[in-house]
């Protein structure tokens, strides 16, 4: 079977995977715990927001989960961060040791909300072949889409979305 790279903006950890069973995990509030931060999405300054995402400590319970997922299984990290986070994001995926085979960052020039954005990612991953088995999710918006797509999806409440 040929491997396919999928679209431009998704980031592989080694090789390209062509398929199988997968889990879908969000970073922001599930694997990392951005809540020192909150204010900044809250008052909408972005720039400042996404600055700070190297700085944020993991959520232990959760990278254990993800670790523990069993070796057929991928990882795949979908988060609405945007793409220029990507050697950042890789980075503070190394020094916690996350699990991660697929990566996928918010392409350059997409202004796409985090729902729509991951509803199509949940379609290119489909037809790149995974089995979508479940999804880490702390944005209701988005564990109401995964539902509707058919994916069960675990929320993890972070309280991001309170307010």
């Amino acid at each position: 079977m040929t491997e396919r790279a999928g679209p431009s903006h998704w980031t592989w950890r080694g090789a390209p995977i062509d398929g199988g069973p997968a889990v879908i995990v969000d970073v922001d509030g599930v694997i990392s715990d951005g809540s020192g931060r909150q204010n900044l999405a809250q008052d909408r300054r972005w720039d400042e927001f996404f600055a700070a995402c190297p700085d944020d400590p993991p959520l232990e319970a959760a990278v254990a989960l993800v670790n523990s997922l069993a070796s057929d299984i991928a990882v795949v990290l979908l988060t609405a961060r945007p793409w220029l986070l990507l050697d950042d994001t890789v980075a503070w995926l190394q020094a916690q040791s996350v699990r991660w085979d697929l990566l996928i960052l918010r392409p350059p020039n997409s202004g796409d909300r985090s729902r729509v954005y991951k509803a199509a990612e949940v379609e290119n991953l489909r037809k790149h072949g995974f089995e979508l088995l479940c999804a880490l999710e702390d944005d209701p918006r988005n564990v109401e889409m995964y539902t509707e797509a058919n994916v069960p999806c675990v929320y993890i409440h972070s309280g991001y979305y309170d307010r």
